[in-house]
């Protein structure tokens, strides 16, 4: 059966969504390699084009993740409207979630591994704490500012938690494991996957 008009303006919000989200993942991932790249970095001038790259993904980045967050309430709205999502799935996802990102901030998932696992956890932690300063918050860009002959501590800071977070993503992409085959028609896979896709993208995103 063909898609309604409703339908299609639904599947085009889905898209632009997503677009928004690779675009986040983008600058994040800009940011997380410029360390590596541009550690040894002694030029004044190249200093100054650096730390105006960071502060200009910086208000990038907030402002993306504004829109991503917007537009994923008015999506889940839409679909729960629609209807044609498996709802036990989309729970028990919802729930697998919630206790992968437990067992990150409690530590649990490096029981019985070595110690780099224990410091991954942390690190982890660490970057979702300093990415939440980055909503509104105009002091990281003053000091940023500041950064005249050296690149600052904030900055290094911000390399860091982008690069962690990053690794969160990844750490949280392969919770369910998808939808499960054969359950339910095309349409239904479709939003009950997109369902998943908005809590783990409000995981990551939502509580920045």
């Amino acid at each position: 059966m063909a898609d309604t008009i409703i339908e299609k303006k639904l599947k085009q919000d889905i898209h632009n969504k997503n677009l928004l989200r690779r675009e986040i993942e983008r600058h994040l991932g800009s940011i997380s390699r410029w360390k590596d790249k541009l550690i040894n970095l002694k030029s004044f001038k190249g200093q100054r084009k650096y730390a105006d790259s960071i502060k200009r993904y910086i208000s990038e980045i907030e402002s993306l993740r504004a829109s991503l967050n917007r537009m994923n309430d008015v999506v889940d709205k839409h679909i729960r409207e629609v209807g044609k999502f498996s709802d036990s799935e989309v729970k028990e996802f919802s729930s697998q979630l919630e206790q992968k990102i437990n067992d990150i901030e409690a530590g649990n998932e490096s029981n019985g591994k070595d110690a780099s696992k224990n410091k991954d956890i942390e690190e982890i932690i660490n970057a979702r704490a300093k990415l939440a300063e980055l909503k509104g918050k105009a002091n990281v860009q003053e000091k940023i500012e500041k950064a005249k002959g050296k690149k600052s501590e904030d900055i290094e800071e911000i390399e860091r938690a982008a690069g962690k977070i990053v690794k969160l993503n990844k750490h949280l992409e392969n919770v369910g494991g998808g939808t499960k085959s054969g359950s339910g028609d095309q349409a239904e896979l479709f939003y009950t996957q997109e369902l998943k896709r908005i809590a783990r993208e409000n995981a990551i995103y939502g509580s920045i």
